[in-house]
């Protein structure tokens, strides 16, 4: 998505992919036919995992993580730092599921579910596709003004972490969306050109049945609502964790993720930090 058409104000870009005869690779290309390939992503293996994230080692949000089991057709998401806690759960059979890994770890007594004896924090059934042949999975949502110095973070692996750089303007999101979707399907996004600041292609993997898991960056901008409301959650997020009692010392670098549907009915996770 590194070329971008601006018609009347508006800005789109498009992709395709092209999968291979062993249905094993997928190369995405611009929707011009004869354009060149971008990139070619492979087939799930036992090592396949995205791991992303804003900003560099010391100063940086989460990192988040998509990954799928070799030769299975369920999708998986979390951030890196929850290991056994919890994960979100996108099913072949089309249940979404965001849940804890097991109710006996540590961290899952300040999970709010429906059930207390149940692991399911919420449940949703697959989306409509948003564009033909592809389908949301889940947006990370990351507010420039939210990627804060940490010394201790991001220090785990970082050579296996795509680092995507802190935008310049503090007013904007950095959102990372994963779809899933099927060869020759363009996938195309559009908004207003002076909203759509950057985005580009993070990472991918090819799944058993050929169909391609992609995940995109979007840079756009906070407006004055957008900010209101970000405010409102950063505090109502440091309330609850003040009451319960948690260090918010920023050496510590401690983070809030909320999940919540945004208003297109797509599930995203903001990931944000006190200020």
């Amino acid at each position: 998505m590194t070329e971008r058409t601006v018609v009347d104000g508006i800005v789109s870009a498009g992709l395709v992919f092209e999968l291979s005869d062993d249905r094993r690779r997928a190369t995405v290309r611009m929707l011009t036919s004869a354009s060149e390939p971008i990139l070619t992503f492979g087939p799930v293996t036992k090592r396949t995992a995205a791991r992303f994230a804003v900003g560099h080692p010391g100063e940086c949000s989460s990192i988040f993580r998509v990954w799928a089991n070799k030769g299975k057709l369920d999708v998986y998401s979390a951030i890196r730092t929850w290991k056994d806690l919890a994960k979100f759960s996108f099913h072949q059979s089309g249940r979404y599921i965001f849940h804890l890994s097991s109710v006996d770890h540590p961290g899952a007594e300040w999970a709010s579910r429906p059930d207390p004896g149940n692991r399911r924090i919420s449940a949703w059934d697959r989306p409509e596709p948003f564009v033909p042949g592809w389908t949301h999975l889940m947006s990370f949502m990351v507010p420039t003004e939210d990627v804060r110095p940490c010394p201790t973070a991001g220090w785990e692996d970082p050579q296996k972490v795509r680092w995507i750089k802190k935008p310049e303007r503090s007013d904007t999101v950095t959102e990372f969306r994963v779809a899933i979707g099927e060869a020759g399907a363009p996938l195309i996004d559009a908004g207003l050109a002076d909203y759509l600041l950057d985005d580009g292609i993070v990472d991918g993997f090819v799944l058993a049945n050929g169909r391609l898991v992609l995940i995109t960056m979007h840079v756009t901008r906070l407006d004055d609502t957008g900010r209101s409301l970000l405010s409102n959650l950063r505090e109502g997020c440091m309330e609850r964790a003040r009451n319960d009692g948690f260090d918010l010392n920023p050496e510590l670098g401690p983070r809030f993720a909320d999940h919540n549907v945004q208003s297109d009915g797509r599930h995203a996770l903001w990931d944000i930090a006190p200020l």
